[in-house]
């Protein structure tokens, strides 16, 4: 590559200073990402080949997976609640010459009559931004033909102290907590001092959720204070019953 075209595009993407993913916009020129996304691009071990697939990543932020997955095939939706140049998204679409669509929205807007279906929905790093996790799990399986991969906070290794400010494996405060499905609730700024962290399940509620959301978890895996779970969508009748009775009784309040 010309010295003069890499300083274009270093200049490109010094325009926006606050990068999170760490996306390879050309050989050799990586964006100065605060996420590790290579590592968890590894541990998610998605298709390597998504040709002909809808796939639809939710929360896509500066947009590393859209574009992974728009590389190995795939027809891809990137979906976030700011525009795509209050990210990096933007001009590293630009820089890779990408066409993967962008849109505007929460993902309690998804439903299949305005959006369809996918094939692949990623949920990365999103979960536990949510004040309404179940319901949020409700909506992509609204969308989901397919697989789903979700990551997120849990407290499997890492349950607050409120007082200390200080993380423990979630065994040592008790062990039965440990297959207990629980989530903890982060009031005001208690986690990171964010205040858009909520809640962070263990694994054990993190699976139970995408069980009662209608999902079957195929693999799941700790690391460090992060889960990953890697679902394919289910069709249980009762599940879906009870589901909507229960948004029949939330509709008529």
């Amino acid at each position: 590559m010309a010295s003069q075209e890499q300083e274009t595009i270093a200049q490109k993407i010094a325009q926006f200073p606050h990068w999170y993913h760490q996306i390879e916009v050309a050989p050799g020129v990586v964006t100065p990402g605060i996420n590790a996304t290579p590592l968890v691009l590894e541990l998610l071990d998605l298709p390597e080949d998504c040709t002909g697939m809808r796939a639809l990543d939710i929360g896509a932020r500066d947009g590393f997976f859209s574009f992974e997955l728009e590389k190995r095939g795939a027809n891809v939706l990137a979906l976030d609640y700011v525009e795509p140049t209050q990210t990096g998204f933007a001009i590293a679409k630009e820089l890779l010459q990408s066409q993967v669509e962008y849109k505007v929205a929460n993902v309690y807007d998804l439903n299949p009559e305005d959006y369809g279906t996918f094939d692949i929905v990623l949920f990365l790093g999103v979960l536990y931004h949510l004040r309404n996790p179940l319901l949020a799990l409700d909506k992509i399986w609204s969308v989901c033909s397919g697989q789903l991969w979700i990551e997120s906070q849990v407290i499997d290794n890492a349950f607050l102290d409120y007082q200390s400010q200080q993380l423990h494996p979630l065994s040592v405060v008790s062990p039965n907590l440990t297959t207990t499905p629980i989530m903890q609730f982060y009031p005001q700024n208690t986690l990171n001092n964010d205040f858009t962290n909520w809640w962070a399940p263990n694994m054990a509620c993190l699976t139970a959720m995408l069980e009662d959301a209608n999902f079957v978890v195929e693999r799941s895996l700790l690391h460090g204070s992060r889960g990953i779970a890697h679902c394919r969508v289910n069709n249980d009748k009762q599940i879906n019953h009870y589901r909507n009775i229960e948004n029949s009784i939330v509709g008529d309040h």
